[in-house]
């Protein structure tokens, strides 16, 4: 790798010939100036990468120069080099924009720090951080199905994610670069540990957190400990987006947070439901017969969330659930609504607050091409959600809530992965027509592909009607049935999907915010 172009201005650079006969050893090239004049100049015609900068010179000083350099170089790096230690001037030369301020005389490892600290600190860190996360999968791909957990595997995504999203996407990008396969692999893994796992979860064996105990096990404990509850349930919301948001509640909160394994299929009629319920999807429909629709596409599917949170709270003993309220919120204006209200609605110490944008945006960024060129990526769709965040009714929402001393809730249904591979799936006719998740009657798929589920009960579905068949689309597949155009097949080609098996839909975080003092 190249090293890095230096422009060095001092009017009295002769004194200055050690140290860059140090930089020049260390592969860095360095041009010179005695003025600020001459330092423009060589701007003009050089590929300069970083600029050290001294103050006091004759003519156009320093912090002067660096006014000038800004009008046509905003990106630039620029060191201050100053005999002055007047913090008065330390204020005035990194608030004129420069990046950092060195006191004279310096030595030249501070020089060679400052210079890597500026240009290659977020390379360095890309680097070890891919290499530990690396190390790490190497470990989950030399284990058997059999030796992980659900902790485990949390604990790696968990990693990997906060690291990726610290470096801005850089982290993934380089992964991909050094491993790709691997991390395939391991997706694939992934999958088969559920497949292994998730029937046992359901007979009740080491029951990780999930949708239809969570209530039981998160919410009603907090009851006698706060005056006010709130739970919010951003629909579509995964972990990499909710570390987004999470910085700008630092000043208010004191948070703590999990993970909780959804409900499959990883989509909002079934966990969402789930959750609200208390129950498992096969239970809804076997204690809620008529409350409870399955049909994917057909209107209110979660029409009756309301009334399954009440009696899901008395039975993980919450108590009594007079005050218990709930609202769904779909857009901005229903948002500064809900603020307004909010002292009525917490009158009863409970509110449940489902926000759907999350979800409006992912099936948006699928369906229209300018979110997709907005949002190409990973990274670039996070940054999305970022930017809606700092400016919506729900981040204000929480700043009123942490000023009432109310403990907050927030967690997800269900999060999104962004899918390119297309696996075929047969069956009879009336298959549901989702691409990562399909229900019907004798379906069929390549099991390298897919989760096939064929005893309905024992992972917790309906098993209304023989011959009833789920099937979850594993790692980045798209379940495609033969007769679909090839027109059809490309528009769902790198899109944010959900309803099958992947760390992304399944791994939602769970958070608790406790209110700071005021």
């Amino acid at each position: 790798m190249n090293k890095a172009t230096v422009l060095w201005v001092d009017d009295e650079i002769e004194h200055l010939q050690s140290h860059i006969r140090f930089l020049e050893k260390l592969g860095y090239t360095v041009h010179t100036a005695r003025s600020g004049e001459t330092a423009l100049d060589i701007l003009g015609r050089e590929r300069i990468d970083i600029v050290l900068m001294d103050q006091m010179m004759i003519g156009m000083d320093g912090l002067e120069t660096v006014a000038r350099i800004r009008r046509s170089y905003q990106g630039l790096p620029v060191v201050m080099v100053t005999q002055s230690e007047e913090e008065e001037l330390m204020d005035r030369a990194l608030g004129g924009q420069a990046d950092d301020y060195l006191t004279k005389p310096v030595n030249p490892s501070q020089i060679q720090m400052v210079i890597k600290r500026l240009l290659q600190s977020d390379q360095i860190r890309t680097k070890q951080a891919a290499e530990f996360v690396a190390g790490e999968a190497a470990k989950f791909s030399e284990m058997r199905s059999l030796d992980m957990s659900w902790d485990g595997w949390t604990s790696l995504y968990r990693t990997w994610t906060e690291k990726d999203v610290n470096l801005e996407g850089h982290l993934d990008s380089e992964l991909k670069l050094l491993q790709r396969m691997r991390f395939q692999d391991l997706a694939m893994d992934f999958s088969k540990f559920l497949e292994l796992n998730y029937p046992k979860w359901v007979a009740g064996h080491d029951v990780p957190l999930m949708p239809h105990n969570f209530l039981q096990r998160v919410v009603a404990p907090l009851k006698g400990t706060c005056r006010e509850i709130v739970l919010i349930v951003i629909d579509c919301m995964r972990y990499d987006q909710w570390l987004t948001m999470t910085p700008s509640l630092e000043p208010w909160f004191h948070m703590e947070t999990s993970f909780m394994c959804t409900s499959l299929p990883s989509a909002t009629p079934y966990s969402r439901n789930s959750l609200f319920a208390g129950l498992l999807p096969r239970d809804i429909w076997r204690f809620y017969r008529n409350d409870w629709i399955e049909e994917y596409g057909a209107p209110g599917l979660n029409r009756s969330e309301h009334m399954f949170l009440p009696d899901a709270l008395r039975r993980a003993g919450y108590g009594d659930t007079a005050g218990v309220r709930f609202t769904k919120v779909m857009n901005q204006r229903e948002g500064e609504a809900l603020r307004r209200s909010l002292s009525q609605l917490l009158e009863g110490g409970f509110l449940a607050l489902v926000v759907n944008y999350l979800d409006h945006l992912t099936h948006g960024r699928s369906e229209l091409d300018l979110l997709r060129d907005l949002a190409p990526d990973v990274p670039s769709f996070r940054k999305l959600v970022s930017t809606w965040f700092d400016s919506s009714f729900l981040k204000d929402l929480l700043h009123t809530l942490s000023a009432r001393g109310a403990t907050v809730v927030v967690t997800s249904d269900h999060g999104s992965v962004l899918c390119n591979r297309p696996a075929s799936v047969r069956g009879a006719r009336g298959m549901s027509s989702s691409v990562r998740y399909r229900v019907g009657h004798a379906l069929s798929s390549d099991d390298k592909c897919a989760v096939i589920v064929r005893e309905p009960a024992a992972w917790g579905l309906p098993d209304d009607s023989p011959s009833k068949t789920y099937v979850f689309a594993r790692s980045d597949y798209l379940l495609i049935h033969p007769s679909m155009a090839r027109d059809e097949v490309r528009k769902f080609e790198n899109t944010f999907q959900h309803g099958g098996i992947s760390l992304e839909e399944l791994a939602v975080p769970c958070t608790v915010l406790r209110p700071k003092s005021q």
